[in-house]
């Protein structure tokens, strides 16, 4: 054998063994170097078989994972839902601590007492669908009054009305308020309030329902309609939100009344069932009464389902 020759069988065992030592490497970056003749050569030049070699120990490389450590913090995810619930009860208590600090619950202002000692005295006022005090959550928001003394025909009378069901009253402007200096009732006008009731007129099995709104100086007729019932029955089902749109005939469009009928209809409300200045001043202050409690009994209610 040739001096020549075995060289280049040694140089080719040399580049073999460091391929090898190449395929078998770990990191982020690997290279595969073939020092060759005091050169740098690439993998093809060595080839395919070499270049399948590197191919391999660079994709080994890519595989290679840090291990997995296990840790004893809480799921992150279980610390926010907590911690939501924790804030929304909070919240819902300090609202509940300033409403009753304000207003005690159950205690009504000493006006709204008298004027609910003065209206007691010709109507019974219950609270609730079910009576006084319904057992249902959120029952109380809903009060009927039945009138004491029959009507002058013997009919019994009956009103129902929702605290919430309010909207604001726009006083309807004539001659005489028109160019009046309105600036020291501007804040009363902005907060009036309208509340919408109904009235109930029942005879022999038969009651007359009158849908009405009325505000701090008028009250309006907005509805009229026939149906079968007694006042009670009537005033459960009212009371129970059956309203314009049950199956029963809804009566005509009472704007396109006669206006003389419109007013006959209004003044039969305010003097023949007895819906006077005082009860409707007591409709819309108890109205804003049973709201408060309501709100109230609902954030209580409330924080007990959710914190």
């Amino acid at each position: 054998m040739s001096v020549l020759l075995e060289k280049k069988m040694i140089r080719a065992s040399l580049t073999t063994f460091r391929i090898s030592n190449v395929v078998h490497m770990h990191g982020g970056a690997v290279r595969a170097l073939a020092v060759a003749d005091g050169g740098v050569k690439t993998p093809s030049q060595h080839g395919g078989t070499d270049a399948r070699l590197l191919s391999s120990a660079a994709a080994a490389s890519q595989r290679v994972r840090l291990p997995t450590i296990k840790t004893n913090r809480p799921d992150a995810r279980l610390l926010s839902s907590a911690a939501a619930s924790e804030e929304l009860g909070s919240i819902l208590t300090r609202e509940i601590n300033e409403e009753t600090d304000a207003s005690p619950e159950g205690t009504m202002p000493p006006e709204m007492q008298e004027l609910y000692t003065e209206v007691s005295q010709k109507w019974t006022v219950l609270e609730g669908i079910s009576g006084i005090g319904g057992g249902e959550t959120g029952s109380g928001a809903t009060v009927r009054m039945i009138r004491k003394e029959a009507g002058s025909k013997g009919a019994k009378i009956g009103i129902v009305f929702h605290c919430q069901d309010t909207e604001p009253d726009f006083v309807e402007m004539n001659e005489s308020n028109l160019f009046e200096d309105g600036n020291d009732d501007e804040e009363e006008d902005e907060d009036s309030q309208a509340i919408r009731f109904g009235v109930t007129v029942s005879k022999q099995g038969k009651t007359v329902v009158l849908q009405c709104r009325v505000g701090v100086e008028s009250l309006h007729v907005d509805r009229v309609t026939v149906r079968d019932g007694d006042t009670e029955s009537v005033l459960a089902s009212l009371a129970n939100g059956e309203g314009t749109h049950a199956a029963l005939y809804q009566g005509p469009d009472y704007e396109e009344l006669a206006v003389d009928l419109q007013t006959a209809f209004g003044t039969y409300v305010e003097k023949e069932c007895g819906v006077d200045e005082t009860v409707s001043n007591f409709m819309l202050m108890f109205a804003d009464y049973r709201e408060q409690e309501e709100y109230v009994s609902w954030m209580k209610a409330a924080v007990e389902i959710l914190d």
